[in-house]
């Protein structure tokens, strides 16, 4: 009963994605007429005044703010911020099953299986809010990852007869 266990595992480290500082087509200040397309796949970046970008690690404020700026009025061009300047959050997830084959007789085989999706529950965030002219959610974690994507903690326990 003590040996012949197997165990297995899945782990995830991962960095947080790349993302860019956007601005409302309303402070449109490049005279390309952005607040008047829609859906014409363009971003608007706003200005770079610090590069401190991350704010803490802490859900409610995960960027700074105060690290941007719209562009000056009449400034006749985009922002300066680049894309990808900001990493949001990263993600651990480990998954893990353990199993066992008993022999019954000859030809009968019972397989007690537990399997179990994000072991360590930790709270993967979805990737914030970027756009600046939107000040209460901007860089704000607000929404966890999907279950199987290193969302909630999830487990099952199952007992098969191979005959």
């Amino acid at each position: 009963m003590l040996g012949g266990w197997d165990l297995s595992t899945v782990t995830t480290l991962q960095s947080g994605n790349w993302l860019t500082p956007t601005t409302s087509p309303a402070f449109d200040q490049s005279n390309t007429g952005m607040a008047v397309r829609s859906g014409g796949g363009a971003i608007l970046r706003p200005d770079c005044v610090s590069n401190r970008f991350r704010s803490s690690n802490t859900p409610g404020v995960f960027f700074n703010l105060g690290a941007f700026a719209e562009t000056p009025a009449g400034a006749g061009r985009f922002g300066n911020c680049g894309v990808g300047i900001m990493q949001g959050p990263d993600m651990i997830d480990v998954n893990s099953g353990l199993a066992k084959n008993v022999t019954l007789h000859d030809n009968y085989k019972l397989r007690f299986e537990a399997t179990f999706t994000n072991v360590l529950n930790r709270s993967n965030f979805a990737p914030p809010q970027t756009n600046i002219s939107n000040t209460g959610n901007f860089g704000a974690l607000t929404s966890v990852l999907p279950q199987g994507l290193g969302g909630n903690r999830t487990g099952q326990v199952a007992l098969r007869l191979d005959f």
